[in-house]
């Protein structure tokens, strides 16, 4: 799994030590509509296919990073599961019993956290010294992931041993906001209301635009996607808005 991860970052042209905005990278380079809404506690996120077309869908009950490991997680069954039509993946151990969950999460670690690139990362942060609370932090902030996922990487690493992981567990969130890190990645995104990354919208604004349905019919497609505000509440300063650049004289 990890030499898989690297070749798929590789083949996507991701740098060795760059990080991945994990639900741009899945709606605009590999053209998976994504959803992320909430779900019963159980469920961390469920892969649906048909034909061509994918749709992940997530449980923003669970926290940020939580979400990002569950992309990576579906995005292997995704693209490398091909003989399933859907997939629902529950609330299990890391070290998952079964194995297609147990690949989907080694993928996905190594898919976000490559190893070459957490020691170069960590190397140039510590030097000499031991590995404190602080350069966990700084580690998940920089990757985007959850601080029970950063332990997990550290400690299968060599970075830090039972104790330590027990250890650095407390007092997390707290310390990141006195650090001055946003606290987003520790907390669940439920209360934002139904995320979704498509090209739905566009698509269905083209056909209206090419004339190839109607008016009537292009807004039953809006309210159908989840984009009602777009047909019924326009704000103000949109509605009436014109090009600044146009208006400045820049071209």
């Amino acid at each position: 799994m990890e030499l898989l991860a690297l070749q798929t970052r590789n083949s996507l042209g991701i740098g060795m030590f760059d990080k991945i905005d994990i639900f741009d990278f899945l709606s605009n380079v590999e053209g998976i509509s994504l959803m992320i809404v909430e779900m019963s506690d159980k469920i961390s996120g469920i892969l649906l296919r048909r034909n061509e077309e994918s749709l992940i869908v997530i449980n923003s009950k669970k926290t940020l990073g939580h979400q990002h490991f569950t992309a990576a997680h579906e995005y292997y069954h995704f693209k490398f599961d091909r003989n399933i039509s859907h997939r629902i993946c529950p609330i299990k151990k890391f070290e998952d019993e079964y194995e297609e969950e147990y690949k989907a999460n080694q993928f996905a670690v190594n898919f976000l956290l490559p190893k070459e690139a957490v020691d170069f990362i960590l190397s140039r942060r510590i030097e000499n010294r031991k590995i404190e609370l602080d350069d966990v932090i700084f580690l998940e902030q920089y990757f985007r992931v959850s601080h029970q996922l950063m332990l997990i990487r550290l400690k299968e690493l060599g970075y830090i041993n039972k104790g330590q992981y027990e250890e650095f567990k407390a007092d997390v969130i707290r310390r990141a906001y006195e650090l001055g890190y946003p606290t987003d990645i520790y907390k669940p995104t439920n209360d934002r209301g139904i995320k979704v990354y498509s090209k739905y919208l566009e698509l269905a604004t083209k056909l209206y635009e090419q004339g190839r349905i109607s008016p009537g019919k292009y807004e039953e497609l809006l309210i159908e996607g989840g984009y009602a505000d777009i047909v019924f509440n326009v704000p103000e300063e949109i509605e009436g808005a014109t090009n600044e650049f146009e208006d400045a004289g820049i071209f």
